[in-house]
This record gives C-alpha cells, structure tokens and sequence, in this order.
C-alpha cells in the first residue's frame, strides 16, 4: 500500500517525463499546437520537481504551485486562442483577463504563498474546461464534414486535457475546505489529481505515438 501510494505522489513527475520522449523523434515536424502541449509538459514537469525538491527538503512549495497554474494557464489559453474562431477569441480574451484578476487579488491576500492557491487554480480548470468543450463542439459539430478527427494527436490530447482540468476543478473547489477541516482526504484528493494528470500524459502519448502525424 505505501509503495502504491509513493507511485501516486511521484506520478506527477514520472509521466510527464515519459511523455517527453515521445516528443524527440517528431518534434522539428510538430505543428504549432503540439508544441504549445509540449511547453506545457515541460513546465508541470520542471514545476512538480521544483515542489517536490522543496518538499522534502521541508521548505513552503506554495509559490512554485501557483507559477505552475498561472503559466500552464498561459500556455493552454494561447493555444485555445490560436484554435479558435474570432468570437471565442474574444471569450478567451475576457476570461484570461478575469483570471489575472482573480490571481492578483488572490496573491495580495497571501495565496500561493502562505497557503496552496486552491481559487485561481479552480478558475483556472474551469476556464480551461470550458475552452475543451469549445473546441469539441466545433470539431464535432460545426466541422462535422472532416473525415479523419480521431486521426489525429490533437485530438486525444484534447481529451486528455479536458479530463485533466475538469476532474481538477472538482478537487480544487474542494481541496481548501478538506485543509480546514484537517481531513486526511486532502492527500488522497491530491493522489487522485496526480493520476489525472498521469492520464493527461497517457492520452498524449497515444496521440503522439499511434497517430498520422508520426506516420507522415
């Protein structure tokens, strides 16, 4: 039990790096929106190390969670926006300035740093989630005459950021309230958004490893 539960705390470090790999042999070929994903792998990766060097070397970690969400935001807002129609650019626009407004004022009040800055990152997933559905229904709906979508690596990345984000915002809205009360479920939570990022990681690796942009 105490090894599966090591697995749970570190996966968040050994996917992403797995991940990775899978990004050497195609990446001078990758189109613009895979490597906006591959930015992103590397600053959960990068950031999770940082937290868990200071972890153990018992040190507040809060203050590289919270550069984690606010750039893992930039990096996915940029790539919604480059997907997107004019209107939903405009949408994102709006949302990403609500979000820096939220971080702003969050962080004045000593989130992410004397405390994990659970309110940003749940507007964060939330933004987030909602940019994965529009860029579903647009796919599916609107472009319904494409032949081939599921084809493609972008598409099961899609998925794998929208499961990511979207189980996340139910722990973050969550996570604060479980802290207060000295709940012993807050590091199972945490254990449950590592495997969702794990899984994050696996629909990349499908999409990149089993998909036509490496066979071209």
């Amino acid at each position: 039990m105490k090894f599966f539960g090591f697995i749970l705390n570190y996966i968040d470090i050994g996917a992403p790096l797995l991940a990775l790999f899978f990004f050497v042999k195609p990446f001078k070929k990758l189109p613009k929106e895979l490597l906006y994903i591959f930015w992103f792998i590397v600053t959960q990766l990068v950031t999770n190390v940082a937290a868990s060097i200071l972890e153990i070397a018992k040190v507040s970690n809060y203050t590289v969670y919270a550069a984690n969400v606010v750039l893992s935001f930039c990096i996915l807002s940029s790539l919604f926006y480059s997907l997107s129609r004019p209107i939903i650019q405009k949408l994102i626009i709006v949302a990403a300035v609500f979000f820096v407004l939220c971080a702003v004022y969050s962080i004045s009040k000593g989130d992410g740093i004397r405390s994990y800055n659970s309110a940003v990152s749940a507007v964060a997933s939330f933004i987030i989630t909602a940019c994965c559905l529009s860029f579903f229904y647009g796919k599916l709906v609107t472009d319904n005459k494409v032949t081939g979508l599921t084809d493609g690596a972008l598409f099961w990345i899609m998925i794998g950021v929208f499961t990511y984000y979207t189980g996340s915002f139910f722990i973050f809205i969550s996570y604060k309230f479980l802290i207060v009360q000295g709940d012993n479920a807050a590091g199972i939570l945490w254990r449950f958004h590592n495997l969702l990022f794990a899984i994050f990681c696996f629909y990349t690796i499908y999409g990149l490893a089993c998909k036509i942009h490496q066979k071209t």
